[in-house]
């Protein structure tokens, strides 16, 4: 039971008197022994502060001397004596402040980190704070008793036995731990070592509530503490890192986090605040270095964390693992749909269509497991000509995840699944994404279908477009390499004949981008990237293999593959970029841009039909628009920047680095893509308007997408049904149509309804997550580099001599001569300080000169 006396001077709150006066006594005993000692040291101190004051001013002496006192175990673990704090106060004062995170040791900012709450209006403040300050003591002390006691452990029990100790808790502990480690390791063996820590007579014979928590507390502070390993910067630059988790941050919940409840966003907040105090204080009591790199490896050392943790991943505030809700809300689903229970608003309005009789292709990789798109082509025959529809079908996520579900909110949580080299985390959970909402072969699947025709020019016919939700049954489920293989032979244009009409529409659709200045076009060459893959390999260093391919994107005009290894990754060679673009990836991603700009067509048609046939039409009906998020991006900005655009002209005309300096150089012209309501163009994808949403399943904004969509459909047919007095399907709610009531629909509730102050889908907001989704794009990139880091550590530890050829791509820092420069054997474009002039283009062989993988760190130097 949580101890909640009252709190005085004399006696406070859940600090029993006997562990009091012992405290005193041995504070007494210490001062008595020490006086002398503790005396000789202020006086030393102060000639040093004075002696700082007078080199560098006393404005940051205090700092200086602070730290140095800071290693000693008289000041840490029994608190300084009265004498000496006087003495330390004379000093010259300045506001504590948080450092850049470096090899050196952390100081504490001094500030109290333990939120007890205060109780009763006249509470003494002063008795407060000392009590505070006692509990967190106390939490120290014991939180390093314990991590002691497990390093002890780890040491001795060779089968690991600590991950079992969970039965050891009382009930008590067990509910001060409940989800405390969530998200703070990678690994579900990883969140029970942190929380089988607390077992034992160490942790039960507490009896104090407070100084638990706070000892759970400095715990998950050192994992905190751990997360900023490799990143340097003032707290500010820190805090932009997890600007996104800002959002969740509320500060009347911090209290509540770590005293009542603990939740997913309670994460989040932790993270977002980067409380690391307590972990400094933490290693100083267990003689470990005061720094990021010392977190880390305490961690690794008790066995939560492994070599090589992601801790971008960790660090990003991403959910890791689903909970015990969202996997049994997603078994429930499950057997609904197996029941066919699940109400299917698109049926009960007699809009969903049977679209079975197409042969539907679904193409992904081998690994694939989300399969969220198929094709199909439709063949119409006329008296003089034939011509071809083209459909795209997309899997209907939002039967099983509509606003307002459970389901939703897990996506919502999430934003959009994550992709990470031998890992990866859906926005759904598995049995969702891999099976109930996924296009699997040989069975009927719900869809959101669009169906176009193509001009011969390329372009879109617009009076063509159909979108509906479907019915379809997959026929063949193949990859990218079957495809290919396909095409090659034949058969995709002879028994699979859709397949070859399939890539004549894609190179037919690509080339009119181009002609509209498209980026494919603007960038013929384009800079080759590294793609990596990690793998179990018991004979590689930690049990992991690594794999690195050297690829272009996939819709580029040429494009080179290959693996390298650890055998003869360092030989002399001049890769060439002359293996043609898959046919399959230009096949998928053109019928995908084909669904973006018809879907942003369809919207200004349908509501330009809609507003006629307001017009003409004076029954009841209930309002109906359509909104979508547009993907924009202006032009190139060239007008502005004439001497810059010359530059750029000449590296292209002279193909400098066989082109690859200009694709470098012409990024600096480019706008960022941006996403509104209105239909502006989209220059990079050389189209007038674009939606993305052919990825309901990976990405929340595309399931918003295909709410919106679908509710416009009900609207519509609704509103068909008012026109003509036909009988209203009484399933259905106004909800299920975007208004915002959860009332049965019926033809008096229309029109008891208030057209006017009607706002439609207030519960969709395109806007939301996008910082989440900005952070998943930077954890992406991050993880690859420390596992390329990492494949290039393992070269240089096998052969010292290793050597890579490298392109000059161009200046970045003149004054530091600082050089952009792109090593062809690793995909990667880098930083390179030459200690001299280069010229850009210039083609060099270049050696390791150190290579730090959990600190960002690679240098090279040149050998020829």
């Amino acid at each position: 039971m949580m101890n909640n006396g009252s709190c005085n001077n004399s006696s406070m709150r859940g600090i029993s008197p006997s562990r009091l006066a012992s405290r005193s006594k041995a504070l007494q005993l210490v001062t008595r022994s020490q006086r002398t000692w503790v005396e000789l040291l202020s006086a030393m101190a102060t000639i040093l502060v004075l002696a700082a004051t007078f080199l560098c001013g006393a404005h940051d002496c205090q700092f200086y001397f602070a730290d140095a006192f800071s290693t000693s175990a008289t000041a840490i673990s029994t608190r300084p004596p009265q004498e000496f704090n006087i003495r330390f106060n004379q000093l010259p004062q300045r506001q504590p402040r948080r450092t850049r995170l470096s090899g050196k040791a952390v100081k504490v900012s001094g500030q109290p980190w333990f939120p007890l709450p205060k109780t009763g209006a006249d509470y003494d403040d002063e008795a407060y704070e000392e009590e505070r300050d006692e509990i967190e003591w106390q939490a120290v002390e014991l939180a390093a008793r314990i991590v002691n006691q497990g390093l002890g452990k780890r040491k001795s029990d060779k089968d690991d036995t600590m991950n079992n100790n969970k039965s050891s808790q009382s009930s008590r502990v067990q509910s001060l731990l409940e989800n405390r480690f969530m998200d703070l390791a990678c690994t579900e063996k990883g969140e029970r070592v942190l929380e089988n820590l607390f077992s034992g007579p160490l942790v039960e014979e507490e009896d104090n509530d407070y100084v638990l928590r706070a000892a759970i507390m400095v715990l998950q502070s050192l994992c905190i503490f751990a997360m900023q390993l490799g990143v340097k910067g003032p707290p500010e630059l820190l805090r932009r890192m997890v600007s996104h988790l800002d959002s969740r941050r509320n500060p009347s919940l911090i209290q509540r986090d770590l005293l009542v409840k603990w939740d997913s966003d309670s994460v989040r907040r932790l993270k977002y605040q980067m409380e690391r105090d307590a972990a400094v204080q933490l290693l100083a009591e267990v003689k470990w270095k005061r720094t990021s790199q010392g977190a880390f490896d305490l961690l690794v050392a008790l066995g939560a964390w492994e070599v090589h943790e992601d801790i971008a991943l960790l660090r990003s505030g991403f959910p890791l693992r689903f909970s015990k809700r969202e996997e049994d809300s997603a078994v429930q689903l499950k057997q609904e749909a197996a029941a066919g229970t699940i109400l299917d608003p698109e049926t009960v309005l007699g809009i969903r269509k049977d679209l079975r009789h197409l042969k539907v292709f679904t193409i992904d990789s081998v690994s694939t497991s989300e399969i969220d798109d198929g094709l199909s082509v439709e063949k119409i025959t006329m008296e003089s000509e034939t011509r071809y529809k083209l459909w795209i079908h997309i899997a209907d996520a939002d039967r099983y995840a509509p606003p307002g579900s459970a389901m939703f909110e897990t996506a919502r949580k999430r934003i959009t699944s994550l992709y990470l080299p031998g890992r990866s985390f859906s926005m759904l959970p598995p049995l969702m994404s891999n099976e109930v909402v996924s296009l699997g072969a040989n069975q009927d699947c719900r869809a959101l279908s669009l169906g176009v025709e193509i001009n011969p020019n390329g372009s879109i016919q617009e009076s063509t477009i159909e979108i509906v939700p479907s019915l379809i049954h997959v026929t063949y489920r193949l990859t990218y390499d079957e495809v290919d293989e396909m095409l090659e032979e034949g058969t995709g244009f002879a028994e699979e004949w859709e397949l070859g009409v399939l890539l004549d529409v894609a190179t037919c659709r690509r080339q009119y981008r181009i002609q509209n200045g498209s980026s494919e076009g603007l960038v013929p060459n384009p800079i080759p990237y590294s793609s990596v893959a990690i793998y179990p390999d018991k004979n590689a260093p930690g049990g992991v293999g690594i794999s690195v391919k050297v690829e272009v994107s996939h819709n580029a005009g040429r494009n080179q593959t290959f693996e390298t290894g650890l055998a003869g990754a360092g030989a002399n060679r001049v890769l060439g970029n002359t293996v043609p673009a898959s046919s399959s990836f230009l096949l998928v991603t053109e019928a995908m841009i084909i669904a973006g700009e018809s879907l942003a067509r369809w919207q200004r048609l349908v509501e330009k039909t809609s507003d006629q046939s307001k017009q003409g039409n004076n029954s009841v009906r209930i309002p109906n628009r359509l909104r979508l998020p547009f993907r924009t991006q202006p032009k190139p900005d060239f007008l502005s920047r004439t001497r810059e655009k010359q530059v750029m002209e000449d590296l292209f005309e002279f193909n400098i680095g066989d082109g690859l300096c200009y694709s470098w150089y012409i990024r600096r012209f480019l706008q960022p893509v941006k996403v509104t309501e209105t239909a502006l163009p989209h220059s990079g994808l050389g189209l007038e308007c674009y939606v993305q949403w052919t990825s309901p399943i990976r990405r929340y904004a595309d399931l918003q997408v295909h709410s919106e969509v679908k509710r416009f459909l009900r609207r519509q047919r609704l509103n068909e049904l008012l026109a003509a007095g036909s009988e209203i399907p009484p399933q259905i709610t106004f909800r299920q149509f975007g208004l915002p009531s959860d009332a049965d629909v019926s033809r008096q509730s229309i029109k008891d309804l208030h057209f006017a102050d009607i706002q439609l889908d207030l519960d969709i907001n395109f806007f939301e997550g996008a910082g989440l989704v900005g952070a998943a794009r930077t954890l992406q990139r991050q993880s690859q580099q420390y596992w390329l880091f990492e494949h290039v550590a393992r070269l240089f530890k096998s052969d010292r001599d290793v050597t890579f050829q490298a392109l000059v791509l161009g200046c970045v820092d003149p004054e530091k001569q600082q050089y952009a420069i792109y090593v062809y054997d690793l995909g990667l474009e880098h930083r390179y300080l030459s200690g001299g002039r280069l010229d850009v283009g210039t083609r060099m062989r270049l050696k390791i000169q150190s290579v730090y993988p959990r600190n960002n760190l690679l240098t090279f130097v040149r050998v020829s």
